[in-house]
């Protein structure tokens, strides 16, 4: 199967990491099975039908069969790309440190939207990690 996980990725235009997200399963998870370390169990062939339902179950199983069902189309990258939290724009130039605050705190209020799904549940923490191995700490009083 890791086979055909691998044509679905290629096909669709994606990588095994956002695959994995797409189909709501860990990277690693997806990583493994691409591997050969492991097989996709129920849940994961599940999400896959769900995400892509122009994928033919049976061919995703058993191999035999055309990849996509005949009722629905064949499009490369059927889902819409979305930006994720770590598409922010590079800040141009150094700016000064009221300016970096500002957009330290747009960045908090971006990710606080797109991490609290909930209106009960408050953000007590984040950490940002940056490509260059520093990292910046914000507590829930910002």
């Amino acid at each position: 199967m890791q086979e055909r996980l691998n044509q679905i990725i290629e096909q669709k235009g994606l990588t095994a990491t956002k695959f994995a997200a797409l189909i709501g399963v860990n990277a690693s998870t997806i990583s493994h099975i691409l591997a050969g370390r492991n097989k996709p169990g129920f849940d994961i062939i599940n999400n896959i039908a769900k995400t892509f339902p122009d994928i033919d179950l049976g061919w995703l199983i058993t191999g035999n069969g055309s990849m996509y069902t005949s009722s629905l189309p064949k499009e490369k990258n059927i889902i819409p790309e979305e930006p994720t939290l770590f598409d922010f724009n590079e800040p141009q130039g150094h700016s000064d440190s009221q300016n970096r605050e500002k957009e330290k705190k747009s960045e908090i209020e971006v990710i606080s939207r797109t991490i609290a799904k909930s209106p009960t549940k408050k953000i007590k923490r984040i950490v940002l990690f940056f490509e260059d191995g520093s990292f910046e700490d914000y507590m829930s009083g910002l």
